[in-house]
């Protein structure tokens, strides 16, 4: 069994956390594993908090303005709890008024890789989900009202 986050990471030695693997696959996960050896601390530290959101957050704050991939981004995302749908934990940033960039990149391999670059920080709120269901609700109701609201044509 291969553990999907190193324990040094933060990852844990649950059901969740474990992955059947080949032994070529289970290589070529620890040898990608290392390639983000240089961030090793940064790395622990942004999967020691609950929140997903938070996770991804500080994994971003830790690279400075550098691009991230979103696979790890996904391992961070996974570290307390496996996200399956990390990409609307990032998502949820804007929300609480974060600013990021993202790129793919068409020829790192077979696949299509995406990246994620931060470019503004907010301060955490104290509660991450209510924050984001206020502004999820404050957009909605914008949304909602812009509908209703009668357009220049209406008014003749």
């Amino acid at each position: 069994m291969t553990l999907r986050v190193p324990v040094d990471w933060g990852g844990t030695n649950d059901p969740e956390n474990l992955w059947a693997l080949c032994e070529d696959c289970h290589q070529g996960w620890r040898q990608y594993l290392q390639t983000y050896a240089p961030y090793a601390e940064q790395i622990s530290h942004a999967a020691s908090f609950d929140e997903p959101q938070r996770r991804i957050g500080e994994l971003l704050k830790a690279f400075a303005g550098n691009w991230v991939p979103s696979d790890l981004i996904g391992i961070v995302a996974s570290a307390k709890d496996y996200q399956e749908d990390y990409h609307r934990r990032i998502r949820d940033l804007r929300f609480l008024g974060w600013q990021y960039q993202q790129q793919k990149r068409h020829h790192e391999g077979p696949r299509v890789k995406s990246y994620y670059r931060l470019i503004h920080a907010e301060p955490w709120s104290d509660n991450i989900r209510l924050a984001i269901s206020a502004e999820e609700r404050r957009r909605k109701i914008a949304k909602q009202q812009k509908l209703r609201s009668p357009g220049e044509d209406d008014l003749i």
